[in-house]
């Protein structure tokens, strides 16, 4: 992972859960076994979804066993039963030029992330990258206490980029069932962070696609080659 992702991975484990974590238990007993799935930390490629529609190229771990909706919304959305997770991935054109605030700002009012709920949500990371080349973005991750008798959590990742006239908006979000699991949450969070949302391509303005073939899953590695459009 990136040092940044483990940055993530450190600032999650060490948030304050006292307030929100279930009666002390002892020492002794140690803390109860997880049920909660983690994303395999491997080091091979990751499969990745091809979208025609938004010319983009979205890596996910354990690949097929996401549920991808490519058309039915302005964003693609692919949602993972096991971790309890979902991504929304965006792309749209602007009429002016835009940076990542205007992007951001364009992004809400289309509805494409909806607002924190109460309670109010934890920045761990809240930084400006340039991504995808020339990207102006904004990258923020929280952390959100949940409800119940378990004391769920939540996390979140998002980003917002201008280039041009073109914004893209990532939106990760994933919750686990007990303040407990709080390791395994943090692992997505920084994994996403790093190899999903850092591995995410967006196909060039001026290129021409030369694959013919339809959307879906892609083999690892390069994505298509492009030529510029004649």
């Amino acid at each position: 992972m990136s040092r940044a992702a483990w940055a993530i991975a450190s600032l999650v484990l060490a948030w304050p859960l006292a307030a929100c974590s279930p009666a002390t238990r002892s020492p002794a007993a140690g803390p109860p076994p997880s049920a909660a799935a983690a994303f395999a930390d491997e080091s091979k490629p990751l499969s990745r979804y091809h979208s025609h529609r938004l010319a983009l190229l979205l890596p996910l771990p354990d690949g097929p066993a996401w549920r991808i909706d490519d058309h039915s919304q302005e964003g693609l959305v692919a949602t993972h039963a096991p971790t309890r997770s979902r991504v929304m991935v965006a792309v749209f054109g602007t009429d002016t030029l835009v940076g990542r605030a205007q992007c951001e700002e364009l992004a809400r009012a289309k509805k494409l992330v909806a607002d924190e709920g109460p309670p109010d949500p934890r920045s761990v990371e809240d930084r400006v990258a340039i991504t995808q080349g020339t990207y102006d973005t904004r990258i923020e991750v929280t952390l959100r206490p949940g409800s119940g008798p378990d004391h769920s959590l939540g996390g979140r990742v998002m980003a917002f980029g201008g280039f041009l006239r073109k914004c893209y908006v990532f939106d990760y979000s994933t919750e686990v069932e007990a303040a407990t699991d709080e390791a395994v949450l943090s692992s997505r969070l920084a994994f996403v962070r790093a190899r999903v949302l850092g591995g995410l391509e967006l196909e060039p303005f001026d290129a021409v696609e030369r694959d013919s073939s339809p959307a879906g899953w892609r083999a690892s590695g390069p994505g298509p080659k492009l030529a510029p459009a004649p």
